[in-house]
């Protein structure tokens, strides 16, 4: 599996992770509603091609 697939899939798995724990009696929404909103947008940013940013070299994108 690439690093690419394997981060996709990882992330996929965070999103839901937190989406269930924001959906447990007693949970801080507030949490997983960042978390969730802040793995969205990443992705969002990937797909315009804005992340990562300058400097950072991870995920690359060639492997």
């Amino acid at each position: 599996m690439s690093r690419r697939t394997d981060d996709y899939e990882r992330s996929a798995r965070l999103i839901n992770s937190a989406a269930d724990y924001g959906e447990t009696p007693g949970s801080d929404v507030e949490f997983a509603s960042l978390v969730v909103n802040a793995l969205l947008e990443q992705g969002n940013r990937e797909e315009r091609g804005q992340y990562p940013p300058d400097g950072h070299s991870y995920p690359d994108n060639r492997r």
